[in-house]
Order: structure tokens, then C-alpha cells, then sequence
């Protein structure tokens, strides 16, 4: 192996498949970079089973070959390197890499196990924005749960219906769930992305303005970015039926501005117990919503908030984390709270927007 590349190209190749190493694997392959050059190209593959990426970029190739070597190594020295061009070659068990002003001897890993990622035909796809598919999951991936127990709410749940690409995440005591455009109608069934793989799927589709199209089939989901390839496999079971727990009429709704209540929870936090319980009052006669913590060991505090209440008052006890996680998926200026009364979840949505929505469940302490 020989080849020649523009270190700019290398390392942010490196950089990308070092996400997808498995950093603690029983294969020391997995935990490697997977590098072919052949002909006008350097191919870089890495997987940790889960998901994996190929990325293609331009070399000036005099000599095949194949090689795996670990990650973080070649990331590092490309870190620091200093120079427009890069070469390495093949020496022995070693993969000399060059700079014009250094170079090191890396060693390598056999590399006839490193896995060869699935391919998925092109029969079942559909398309949308990347700005809109990088944002639905966005908006929900941080709700899903880190449980082992249950595998399917540590996935993204995708799917389409009358021309709407729709994203869901739950832990069970919050969901989030995000719509956008589907580009040329269709429809999707249901897809449980494990969460971590739709978040590298996320970043992969961030650095482009284009369309993207997606490839599916019962284990596997695929997408080509420009030069790069990825891979996932999707979880085998069933999402709940969360629609039929969104409640339809509420009997008490609120709505208050966005950045008071963002800067009301920041504040709080200091205050806040070790359950980061925060008590969230609704009250018609005072046109007001209040926000309170209270911790024994530091004092309290109650923010109180303008608001355009219609019904019942009511108040109910949140975990603070999860309220504030809410607003990053909210970008307009106000925020509508729904509710039917204590003990019952809070729906939470953009005032002007209904194409995202939170549900948190109340804390029973």
C-alpha cells in the first residue's frame, strides 16, 4: 500500500469514522479504521455493528492494499499535522504515515475480520430535505430512553403518514414528537433507528442543504451523503401506541413566553432538590404562571410569569430537566401549556407551531 491525500480530506474522514469504532470492543478490530486505496481513491470504513460509515476521498494511489489500524492513533497524528499532503505506506505490520515535517510508524490490525457493511437495495426509499430530517430528529432524540430493558424505547421511531415524515422518541416519562415535509407523498412504515445511530445519522445529513434519500428494509437503513455511505440496523419490536395517550381536550391551557420560562428553569436549577423537582402553578386570577423549587440544604426560589390563561388553575410537580429539554425543539416566541389537572401529563408546544410537541409526565413525590 502507498498513496498520497490531502490531509484536510484524511482527517475529517478519520474524524467521522472514529465515531462509529467501538472504543471497547472484544474484537480490537472494531475498535479500528478499516483503509483500501485503490485506483484514485482512499476508502475508510469504520463499524461498531450497530451502525457503520464508508467515506470516499481522492489519493494518488501507486500501490494497493489494505489495512486496519486504530483510530484515535492516525486522529491524533493527523490532528497535529501541519502540512497540505499526506502519504503512507505498507512496511511490514507497520503503516509508516508522512507530513513534511513528520511522521510516524503505526501499528496495525489483522484486518481479515473487520466486517464488510450490509448493503440495501434501492426498492424501498423515501426522500426529504436534510435540514428537515436533521431537525425532526433533533427535536426528539434526546427522549429516548437509556434503559437496556427495553430496546425499542432506545430508538428514533420513523414513519410517514398523509405526506408527513413524522419523528418520536419516549422514555416513558416524557415523548417528544417532531413532523416535517415528505418529499413526493408516499408513505413509511414504522422504523426504530436505534437513538445513537440517528444521532450520527443526523450529522451525517447536517453537512449538506440538499435533498437526502433513505434506503430501508426490515433490519437495515442506508443513506449515501456525497462521499459518504452509512448504515444502521433497526431494532425488531414494537413502539407504543403513544397516540393513544395524547389527550384531545384539555381543561386548562396557558401560554407564556418562551424565553421567560428558559430563563425562569436556569435559575431554578440552583435550587433544585436531587430530583430537580420544580413545582410549575397555573393561576387564572393572577394571570400568572409560577415556577418554584426548593432545596433544604440551599434555599428556594419562585419565579412568576405574565400568561394568557383560559380555564382551570392547577399545580403540579415536574422534573426540571425535562421541562427546560422541551424548549430546544421550540423556536418561536411563545409556549403553549395544556393540561387536564394535577397528576395528569402537561402537553407542550410551540404557541405558533404544531408540528412539534413534548408530553411530560408529572413526579408523584
Amino acid at each position: 500500500m502507498k498513496f498520497e491525500t490531502s490531509t484536510e480530506a484524511m482527517l475529517t474522514a478519520v474524524a467521522t469514522a472514529g465515531r462509529f469504532t467501538e472504543k471497547r470492543a472484544n474484537l480490537p478490530v472494531l475498535s479500528s479504521v478499516f483503509l483500501s486505496a485503490e485506483g484514485n481513491r482512499l476508502l475508510l470504513r469504520a463499524t461498531n455493528l450497530e451502525c457503520g460509515v464508508e467515506i470516499m476521498i481522492p489519493a494518488k494511489v501507486s500501490e494497493d492494499g489494505v489495512v486496519a489500524i486504530p483510530s484515535s492513533v492516525l486522529l491524533g497524528f493527523l490532528t497535529n499535522a501541519r502540512s497540505k499532503q499526506v502519504t503512507g505506506s505498507l512496511s511490514g505490520e507497520l503503516l509508516v504515515v508522512e507530513t513534511e515535517r513528520a511522521s510516524a510508524s503505526i501499528k496495525t490490525i489483522p484486518h481479515d475480520d473487520f466486517p464488510i457493511l450490509p448493503r440495501v437495495s434501492a426498492e424501498k426509499s423515501f426522500t426529504v430535505k436534510s435540514a428537515d430530517l436533521s431537525r425532526a430528529i433533533r427535536s426528539v432524540a434526546y427522549c429516548a430512553s437509556t434503559s437496556t430493558i427495553k430496546p425499542e424505547l432506545q430508538s428514533v421511531l420513523l414513519y410517514s403518514e398523509e405526506g408527513k415524515f413524522t419523528a418520536v422518541a419516549t422514555d416513558s416519562f416524557r415523548l417528544a414528537e417532531k413532523t416535517v415535509p415528505l418529499r413526493g407523498g408516499g408513505s413509511v412504515p414504522q422504523l426504530l433507528v436505534p437513538a445513537r445511530n440517528a444521532a450520527e445519522l443526523m450529522r451525517i445529513v447536517d453537512t449538506i442543504k440538499s435533498e437526502v434519500e433513505i434506503y430501508y428494509n426490515d433490519n437495515q437503513l442506508s443513506t449515501q451523503v456525497e462521499n459518504v455511505y452509512f448504515t444502521s440496523r433497526l431494532i425488531d419490536g414494537s413502539f407504543p401506541n403513544y397516540r393513544q395517550i395524547i389527550p384531545k381536550t384539555f381543561s386548562t391551557e396557558a401560554v407564556v413566553l418562551r424565553e421567560d420560562v428558559s430563563s425562569s428553569l436556569k435559575s431554578l436549577s440552583i435550587f433544585a432538590d436531587k430530583f430537580s423537582q420544580v413545582s410549575l402553578t397555573i393561576d387564572p386570577a393572577k394571570k400568572a404562571v409560577l415556577l418554584s423549587s426548593r432545596n433544604p440544604d440551599v434555599g428556594e426560589q419562585t419565579s412568576t410569569m405574565r400568561a394568557t390563561i383560559s380555564g382551570d388553575g392547577l399545580t403540579v410537580s415536574f422534573n426540571g430537566r425535562y421541562l427546560a429539554d422541551s424548549l430546544q425543539a421550540i423556536s418561536g416566541e411563545s409556549v403553549r401549556l395544556n393540561s387536564n389537572g394535577a397528576g395528569k401529563p402537561m402537553l407542550i408546544k410551540d404557541a405558533a407551531d404544531d408540528s412539534f410537541f413534548y408530553l411530560a409526565m408529572p413526579m408523584n413525590r
